[in-house]
């Protein structure tokens, strides 16, 4: 089972959950995902290899595409472009099928 991170701008990046270490109660927290200036991560989730992931836009574009598609990187990656936004565009939902 891997992590899927997604955030306003339209990136996305799938980590194994393993990568993810149990913290304790005084831990100061775990990096999940690099993110860019005035980027925030609006959606995290549990895919398998065989689901796939439908990102919807706030101008309404939404895009599906398989698991498979995104390939793991470590948990402090930035992640890779899922969709190209429009001006004044962000990512408002994120579905895992």
């Amino acid at each position: 089972m891997d992590v899927v991170l997604v955030t306003e701008k339209g990136m996305v990046k799938r980590t194994d959950a393993e990568e993810f270490r149990q913290q304790g109660r005084g831990g100061g927290g775990i990096t999940a995902m690099s993110l860019g200036e005035g980027d925030r991560v609006v959606a995290a989730t549990k895919l398998s290899m065989e689901g796939s992931l439908m990102v919807v836009t706030s101008g309404g574009t939404a895009i599906r595409f398989a698991a498979t598609e995104l390939r793991s990187m470590g948990r402090t990656a930035q992640g890779v472009r899922a969709i190209r936004l429009k001006e004044g565009e962000k990512v408002v939902a994120v579905i895992a099928l």
